[in-house]
């Protein structure tokens, strides 16, 4: 059976649900779903005697809702249904479910009288409202619905659940459609079959909560093969590798921070820190202009003019705090020339995006490539907007790869890792205190170290994107954040968590 960690785009999940109801015999999936959904939430609300509010929508997940509402009933729940459709309306197999939560006693509340039940003690909300069929704005009375359950389970600290998806998500592009950004926010998203790319990314990392897979009891083999997983240790097909006693700082690589105009010098000193902390041999920083002589808090690195600089002597990182000028356009030029192993970072992409011989140059490398843009700088490197970046981030995430083949990292919630060959990843950790100036400087330097050091590639990017978030994470779990993280906060905790990976292999054998 697919774990937790594969993900499908809603038309495959289409496909294997009509496989598993030609396959289905004597439950259909639709009732397997509400006896799921009901098996769950008696977890989360245990008193029988307290009312469960579930709402139900005009399509089939209206009847997943419909049918949960029968299970609970059937349970000693007591148990009402925000009825948002005409049931006469359902298919066959929905109407069946809704005619079963009434004979099981469940009962019906039009939208207009919801109003009414506003002061109820509600254990529980279920929201059956829309699937995965939605990919529009929600208005009308559905939106009037939507925004008052948000304000009713805010206000009165009310768990809810959402069935398949909260409904407003565009489960394949964690968008809610619209300006008013109208969707249920779920504290969980039981989803069913398979488990869904856009719950854990842009606006599905505000809206889901914690996600739950259940497979409706699918046989594994009808399954396709997904190119999509979610980005975590436990997906990893690569291990930390413990460093052997004979060793030298030469077998740990160069790193080669190339930024630090004038004015922005602590970037490229972030970057070269998160080097140095994350195991490369050797760090140096090539500043544009000027040069300071020498990092105070960490001497071990070496400070250079960027002009001297051998490029093809180690892994190149380039582009925090670059800069825009001519001389910086030079060295990236010769940078790209040097078929260095290559990190690509903020100004070093903005160049790129205003240079076609630069895009050129850079399509036809053939060693590694790492480009780390934020959507701002992945929009102007595709011509597009920001908007329509966050409107489809795994699309974009690719083409960016394939148009300049390289392996990319697209920050934001839920980062996008992309690899030429058409491979996706969705990161797991990082939380808002990352949204500060310098750690996407930290992120380059943990990537370049990590290539310094003899990893491939996509793995390089797949483990610095989660060990990043996991260093901001720990923090906030320490009391520190998420408001308020520094950038220069990060290295520390980079540090203990690749070590933490190491230790925990070795503690294995």
């Amino acid at each position: 059976m697919p774990d937790y960690l594969t993900l499908f785009s809603s038309e495959q999940i289409r496909q294997l649900e009509t496989l598993g109801n030609q396959r289905s015999l004597g439950t259909s999936l639709m009732q397997k779903a509400g006896k799921a959904a009901a098996d769950f939430a008696m977890t989360l609300s245990k008193q029988t005697d307290a009312p469960v509010l579930i709402v139900a929508g005009p399509g089939n997940n209206g009847g997943d809702a419909c049918e949960t509402a029968a299970n609970l009933a059937a349970n000693g729940f007591s148990v009402s249904i925000l009825l948002c459709a005409d049931p006469q309306k359902y298919l066959p197999e929905a109407h069946f479910c809704f005619e079963h939560a009434i004979t099981k006693g469940a009962k019906i509340i039009a939208p207009e009288e919801f109003l009414a039940l506003q002061n109820t003690s509600w254990s529980l909300i279920i929201d059956g409202l829309f699937g995965i069929g939605l990919t529009r704005e929600i208005t009308g009375i559905y939106a009037d619905v939507i925004v008052r359950l948000n304000s009713l389970s805010s206000k009165n600290s009310i768990l809810v659940l959402a069935l398949d998806t909260p409904s407003g998500l565009d489960t394949d592009t964690g968008v809610v459609h619209g300006q008013q950004h109208i969707a249920i926010r779920a504290d969980y998203t039981l989803t069913f079959i398979g488990n869904k790319p856009g719950l854990h990314t842009a606006d599905g990392k505000d809206y889901a909560g914690k996600v739950i897979v259940c497979h409706l009891e699918l046989p594994e083999y009808i399954y396709p093969i997904s190119s999509c997983v979610l980005n975590c240790p436990n997906s990893f097909e690569f291990v930390m590798p413990e460093r052997r006693q004979n060793s030298h700082k030469g077998i740990y690589g160069n790193v080669i921070i190339i930024g630090g105009a004038d004015g922005m010098t602590g970037a490229g000193v972030l970057a070269a820190r998160s080097a140095l902390f994350s195991g490369a041999g050797k760090v140096f920083i090539g500043f544009i202009q000027p040069i300071i002589s020498y990092d105070p808090s960490y001497p071990e690195i070496m400070c250079r003019d960027a002009k001297d600089l051998e490029y093809a002597t180690g892994v190149v990182v380039a582009g925090p705090g670059m800069g825009s000028s001519e001389a910086a356009r030079d060295i990236l030029n010769a940078i790209l020339d040097a078929g260095t192993p290559l990190v690509l970072d903020a100004d070093a992409l903005n160049l790129i995006a205003a240079d076609n011989a630069l895009q050129k140059k850079l399509s036809n490398r053939t060693t590694a490539s790492v480009l780390t843009p934020h959507p701002l700088e992945a929009a102007r490197l595709l011509g597009s907007t920001v908007k329509e970046i966050q409107q489809n981030r795994l699309s974009a995430t690719k083409q960016l790869s394939s148009r300049f083949n390289a392996v990319v990292i697209l920050k934001g919630a839920g980062s996008i890792i992309a690899s030429p060959d058409g491979s996706l990843r969705i990161n797991t950790s990082g939380n808002p205190g990352l949204a500060t100036g310098g750690t996407g400087d930290v992120l380059a330097g943990l990537c370049g170290a990590l290539l310094a050091q003899g990893f491939h590639c996509f793995n390089a990017a797949q483990l610095a994107t989660w060990i990043h978030g996991n260093a901001a994470d720990k923090l906030v779990s320490k009391g520190t954040g998420p408001l308020g993280i520094c950038a220069s906060e990060l290295p520390v905790e980079i540090r203990n968590g690749l070590n933490s990976l190491v230790h925990s292999r070795h503690s294995q054998v």
